[in-house]
Formats: C-alpha cells, structure tokens, sequence
C-alpha cells in the first residue's frame, strides 16, 4: 500500500462547498481519473482518504492537504494530473508527494495554520489595534459550547503567534493541531472589537495560505 501526500488549493466559488461535499468530490475524481485507492476493511469499507484539517465554510484557501493511499505505487506528477482532469474551476492538485505509511493514522499532523485576510474596506487596517490587542494579558474570543451551544468567553493568547499587517492584508498564525485549533473569525471579530470598529464579517475575505506541520 503506498500514501501520498496532495497540496491543492480552494478559490472562488468553491469557498462556498462544505467538507463533505469536498470529500465526495474528490471521491469522483479518484473513480473518474481511475486511481486505484485502497479501502479500510470491516463491514462498511471506505476509500482511504483523509482532508487534513478541514477548512471551514467561506474560507479560501492557497494550500489544503489531502492524504490518499492507494493498493499500488504511482508516479506522485500523473497521480496529481489524473485527479486534476476530473475537478472543477476553482480547486487543483498544485503538488503531490509520496510519504511512508507507517500507520493507518494521518501521517501529517500539524501544529498552525497561517491565514491572510482582505478587508472590503482598507481604510480599517489602519485602526486596528494591533499591537496593544496583542499587549493584553488574555485574548478574549467568544465561541460557542459544543455542549450547551451558548457563547462563551474564551482566552486564545497562547494560541496566537503571529499577528500583523502585510501590504494590504492582515495575516494571522494561530494554533491549528488535533489539540488546539483557533477558528481565525472569532479572533479577528475580538480584534475588531477591541478597535472599536464597526466592520461586518461579510466584509472581510479569509484565506488559509498555508498549514504548518509538526517537527
């Protein structure tokens, strides 16, 4: 059995697909581009694919994992063109790389996620108050309870590394990992408050440029 790690990217329209909608996508594709994927045993099998931490709805993204393990080794450049042929506008395999399979678990933790986000109107980078959101001694995020469904306040900063202004972007590390994951619209919406700004979330566009693997 042999496992290869795929980087694509997800732009456009396709932001607006959900995860599952995702998988079944490429679950086309692999039957379409005739790829011999290899199937988990017991008395449901299923494809041996795995999306590396799931992008949330209405986020584009620059650089997405997919992990897919196959019964029979491929040459990693035709593996990454058959499945392009058979994907939309808007999502492509950019690279393909084959990795050791040492256990039917992702081989491909990661730690971050760095994410760059535009703004509908630009004059609000300047009244972002970066430097002194990140000078607080907690980052106060609301999320709600997975078990209650409420909000609840919530202190991210460890969860933080980077925060700062590039260009015309805001570009944002945080924690993306199988422990700590910090959703990139819940801080920009308590820095947003912190300024004191009034900028609606439909305004501003998000972007996961990248996801940093574990040493």
């Amino acid at each position: 059995m042999n496992r290869y790690l795929l980087t694509f990217y997800k732009k456009d329209n396709m932001r607006f697909i959900s995860h599952l909608d995702l998988q079944r996508l490429f679950q086309r594709a692999i039957k379409r581009g005739n790829v011999k994927v290899a199937y988990s045993n017991g008395f449901n099998p299923h494809e041996l694919m795995n999306i590396v931490q799931p992008l949330s709805l209405g986020f584009e993204s620059e650089g997405e994992l997919v992990e897919i393990d196959t019964e029979i080794p491929y040459e990693p450049k035709k593996l990454m063109e058959s499945l392009n042929l058979a994907l939309p506008e808007g999502i492509k395999f950019i690279d393909c790389i084959e990795t050791e399979r040492k256990n039917k678990d992702t081989t491909c933790p990661t730690k971050y996620a760095e994410y760059s986000l535009t703004f509908e109107d630009e004059t609000i980078l300047s009244k972002l108050k970066i430097d002194e959101f990140l000078n607080e001694d907690q980052i106060i995020i609301q999320k709600h309870d997975k078990k209650t469904k409420k909000l609840v306040d919530k202190d991210v900063k460890d969860m933080v590394q980077k925060l700062y202004l590039e260009g015309n972007k805001l570009m944002m590390l945080v924690s993306c990992g199988s422990n700590k994951t910090l959703n990139p619209s819940n801080l920009i919406a308590s820095l947003i408050k912190f300024s004191g700004i009034d900028c609606p979330a439909e305004y501003i566009r998000i972007t996961r440029t990248k996801l940093v693997k574990e040493e």
